[in-house]
């Protein structure tokens, strides 16, 4: 078997272990953090943002220490500032620690799952790097489909919500250990070729993998500084920012709303869980056929899901409701979060992925970050998140139209080394 075939099934448990327990798991404790302390909703939503925006902000370091130190010291060194915080978090007894620690989660999470993960997966697959990068992050979604249930049965039978941060102590160690035993940084470095194949070989067959599937993989290997003055970029960086903005917000801010209007804590983690289960499936939907047809179509549907369940939150007085939410939204979810590493990766190459993949995250992460601090303000206002999912509703439907305008940067474009 093509070893990049296990070391994705090593990546996809990594970034379980991580992400699953760490980010999915922090928004199980913050409703029992807030209930525990007295915390107001904006002063959770900000340890929240901090977490994330050290996360995103974290990503020239990450790309830095993968050029330096290559990409299983970042996913182990990830673990051990990871499990730091965690450890923090389980003796955090005040605001202030709690936005102390809230950072070292964020850069630990950085370091072990998306930049290196999905840098992985372009340098070893080329011919299947949709299916791949799609697996390895459906294991994310899944990370959220068993994690969040599962951390709130720990705490509604033991009353201890700081149990639940050893576990994840324990998780990102454990991924550790794994990219230590498993992870290789090329194919090159254990004389293998990309796919396992030598594509050169069939470089002028008519009826190739990528000439039948009309998608677009650019053959040349854009420099950052190229890269960032292209329209393609940016609207790429616009079009991801908006479907992280809309599963941070949720991720944030879902147990607490869901818990307003009725649900038991039960109920509502597992409605939680059930977007991570959807959007599981829509992460393997889009994998499986972004190899077929332009990723950039399977963006706009999980665009436009967001959208339609967003609107089903909004109303969703029931269980059942909140259940049509969770589905629809999880899906799209799912179907908006692989796409944009498959297309950063069709359009600009993989050499110089992790840097480009920084500079996307930088500006993500700046805007996602502001979403659980303001829903917070919102809330602490006006006692209901609604105007917050209106506003996103809006959002997300201009990045909808704006997704169908994107396109490969064209020959113009190009950096001078591909002419």
């Amino acid at each position: 078997m093509y070893y990049g075939w296990k070391l994705l099934g090593a990546l996809g448990t990594i970034y379980f272990l991580s992400i699953g327990t760490v980010f999915y798991g922090l928004a199980v404790t913050l409703p029992e953090m807030t209930e525990t302390f007295g915390w107001a909703r904006s002063e959770v939503g900000l340890g929240f943002s901090l977490a994330t925006l050290s996360m995103g902000l974290s990503g020239p370091i990450i790309a830095w220490v993968i050029a330096k130190r290559g990409v299983r010291f970042s996913i182990m060194l990830g673990g051990f500032v990871a499990a730091t915080g965690a450890i923090n978090m389980f003796f955090t007894e005040s605001l202030l620690q709690f936005y102390v620690t809230a950072p070292l989660l964020g850069i630990g999470i950085g370091l072990q799952t998306i930049i290196p993960g999905t840098q992985l997966v372009s340098n070893w697959f080329k011919r299947r790097r949709a299916i791949a990068i799609a697996l390895f992050m459906a294991s994310g979604g899944l990370g959220r489909a068993i994690i969040t249930p599962l951390f709130a049965w720990i705490i509604e039978t033991t009353g201890d919500w700081r149990l639940v941060w050893l576990i994840m102590a324990g998780g990102t160690l454990l991924a550790s250990f794994i990219a230590f035993l498993m992870v290789r940084n090329s194919p090159a470095d254990m004389g293998l070729l990309v796919d396992g194949v030598d594509d050169s070989a069939e470089s002028e067959d008519e009826n190739s993998t990528v000439r039948k599937s009309r998608v677009f993989q650019t053959d040349v290997d854009w420099t950052v500084k190229a890269a960032v003055k292209t329209r393609s970029f940016w609207m790429l960086v616009a079009c991801s920012a908006t479907g992280v903005m809309g599963g941070t917000l949720i991720n944030s801010q879902g147990l607490l709303h869901l818990s307003d209007i009725g649900l038991d804590k039960i109920t509502a983690a597992s409605a939680i869980g059930l977007i991570g289960f959807l959007s599981t499936g829509g992460r393997l939907i889009s994998g499986a056929l972004g190899d077929y047809m332009e990723p950039k179509y399977m963006m706009g549907l999980g665009l436009f899901m967001l959208v339609i369940g967003m609107g089903f939150l909004t109303q969703a007085t029931t269980p059942l409701a909140v259940y049509a939410f969770a589905c629809i939204f999880g899906l799209g979810n799912g179907l908006a979060v692989v796409t944009t590493p498959t297309i950063m990766a069709n359009y600009f190459g993989s050499q110089h992925y992790a840097s480009l993949y920084a500079v996307r995250g930088l500006m993500t992460t700046v805007l996602s970050a502001m979403v659980p601090v303001t829903a917070g303000l919102v809330f602490d206002r006006l006692h209901s998140y609604n105007l917050v999912f209106m506003a996103y509703i809006g959002l997300a439907s201009l990045a909808i139209v704006l997704v169908m305008f994107l396109k490969p940067p064209v020959a113009i474009d190009k950096p001078a080394e591909s002419s």
